[in-house]
């Protein structure tokens, strides 16, 4: 099974149409940029990527376990 390479335009919009980047990719421009993660992120994310969380309700997971808490 070989992805596919070719550019796509919308056919309603005329823009070109982009997918979000996975976990792979994201990795490696994060080390190109030098980015890293602690290791409370790193935690995090894999404990919400081994719940079957992915796309939007990971974001948002990940997100919330950041967010201070108010009244606490």
């Amino acid at each position: 099974m070989s992805k596919s390479t070719a550019l796509k335009k919308s056919a309603t919009t005329g823009r070109f149409v982009t997918k979000p980047l996975g976990k792979g990719k994201a990795t490696k421009f994060a080390k190109v940029e030098g980015v890293t993660t602690n290791s409370k992120s790193a935690k995090t994310l894999k404990t919400y990527s081994d719940r079957g969380l992915k796309g939007d309700a990971l974001r948002s997971a990940i997100t919330g376990t950041f967010i201070n808490k108010k009244g606490k």
